[in-house]
This record gives structure tokens, sequence and C-alpha cells, in this order.
């Protein structure tokens, strides 16, 4: 083990496969020695049952996405992130905070709130988010916010797809991150 702890570098956006991509690049560039690999959401599994629940369980609130989202990066962390971290390699992780915290921004909840639930979250060395729009086939959609909102409870006054995700595109640019433009 290296005394050195390694490098984290989160990349976030609306479109999962468009993140996924920047990511292996991301850790492609790392290294080979340090090339610690790509840590992805619903890495706990969580989310996969949740596709797979009975209709009648009911869909979910903005909330209860985010604080499943919150354990299932709690898991991250622990079994992936942290490790890596600690043999002083690279690790990416794609998704990350900001993808969550723009989603529940564009839900509207609470800043407060969102920084209370995520405080808990290694800070990251690099951050980048992938400015590409939204999947548009079903297939395709395979971002925390394209799944979240395939499965968000409707509300009569609640935001249409295409206004939750432009609305998550807004708050989206992480602090001293670094916009990835893809298409």
């Amino acid at each position: 083990m290296s005394a050195e702890r390694g490098t984290l570098v989160v990349v976030d956006g609306v479109n999962g496969a468009a993140v996924r991509a920047a990511a292996r690049a991301e850790n492609a560039a790392a290294p080979g020695t340090r090339r610690g690999g790509v840590s992805v959401w619903d890495a706990s599994g969580v989310f996969e049952d949740l596709a797979l629940a009975d209709p009648g369980a009911g869909a979910p609130s903005a909330r209860t996405l985010l604080l499943l989202y919150a354990a299932d990066l709690a898991f991250r962390l622990r079994w992936e992130i942290r490790p890596t971290l600690a043999e002083g390699r690279t690790v990416v992780a794609a998704s990350y905070v900001a993808t969550a915290v723009a989603f529940g921004r564009a839900a509207g909840l609470p800043r407060a709130w969102l920084n209370d639930l995520f405080a808990f979250a290694v800070r990251p060395d690099k951050a980048h988010y992938v400015d590409a729009p939204p999947a548009r086939a079903v297939a395709d959609r395979s971002g925390f916010i394209e799944f979240a909102h395939d499965r968000l409870a409707a509300r009569p006054s609640g935001p249409t797809r295409r206004q939750l995700i432009d609305r998550a595109r807004t708050y989206m640019q992480p602090p001293g991150g670094r916009r990835l433009s893809r298409s």
C-alpha cells in the first residue's frame, strides 16, 4: 500500500451514457500503475431493485430517490472509492454528488437539505461536467437523473421530463469543475 492518497476524479451530467464514456476516458488517461477504475452509480443494486419493484409499491418521491442515492454513494465510498484512494490510485466516479444535487434542486428540494445529505462525501480532486443533452431513447437512459425522472412520483403541478432535465442542467456545473462538451 502506498502512503500517498490517490486521486478522486468525478464526472457528472444528465446523460448517463455520455458520463460513463467520459469517465472511461478519464480512467484511461490515468497512469497505468495508478489507474484504479470507474465507480458507477447503483453499485449497491438498490436502484436495480427499485426498477424491478412491483408497481403496487408506488412511485418514489424525489426526496426518497435522493436518500437512496446517498445510501448507494455511501456503499460506493466504503467498498470502491476509499479503498482505491488508500492504495494511492486514481478512481473516477460517474456520477457523483453534483448530479444528485442538480436533480434535487431541479425537483425543488432545498439546497441546505441537499448539502447536509451529501456532507459525508469525499471531496473530489478533479470535477468534470459532461454537457450533453439527455438520451432520447428509453433504452439509452442510463444516468441517475434519467432514471429518477422516469420513476418519480407524478405531481400534477410538477415539471415535465424535459423541464426537470433542463433545470438539472442549469444546476449541474460543479464548483471549480471543467465542462466537457459532448453531443
